[in-house]
């Protein structure tokens, strides 16, 4: 699609441009590290995941500031994740899942491209702070976990640094 301009504040910004490279959400690897650190490892049945970011805020307004409009800055930040899965019977990712909600252990957590390389995406350590099992009659087991984290999420795209020491790949996937 070609670029086109519109008339918005004279056609200086908001400018459309051609086709955008999306990534499939099956392309993203959800993995934990085992306990002793020693295996990261891919969740097996792995359906989805979805990752949440929040920032609280401090609210504040002052007598420079006309019309009663508070102002807001970001303080706090936490982030969650829930995943989604289908039960793989023996599976050392769901055993490692439940050990650490029983111990009360954090978790390593990494997300990866599922792009031959396993290009390291985003981790950080988190909680099980919910884990459902689910064993419907008529249909396969499905496993929800949640997970809380527990210190800061880091997006290797912007910590490049942590990106280049972010190499485990996953043991129980082959590229």
């Amino acid at each position: 699609m070609p670029e086109t301009t519109t008339n918005f504040d004279s056609g200086a910004y908001c400018a459309t441009t051609g086709g955008v490279s999306a990534v499939k959400g099956a392309d993203v690897l959800t993995c934990i590290f085992s306990a002793d650190g020693a295996k990261l490892l891919a969740i097996e049945g792995e359906k989805s995941s979805k990752l949440s970011l929040s920032a609280d805020t401090t609210s504040f307004s002052s007598k420079d500031s006309k019309g009663s409009w508070k102002k807001n800055s970001p303080s706090t930040k936490s982030w969650e994740m829930t995943l989604d899965t289908v039960m793989v019977k023996d599976a050392e990712s769901n055993k490692a899942i439940r050990q650490a909600f029983e111990d009360g252990t954090a978790l390593c957590v990494k997300q990866v491209y599922d792009d031959g390389q396993f290009t390291p995406r985003g981790g950080g350590m988190a909680v099980v702070t919910k884990y459902e099992d689910d064993s419907p009659s008529d249909d396969l087991i499905s496993i929800s976990v949640s997970l809380t984290g527990s210190g800061k999420w880091t997006w290797f795209d912007i910590d490049t640094a942590a990106a280049a020491k972010a190499t485990a790949k996953p043991s129980n996937r082959t590229a």
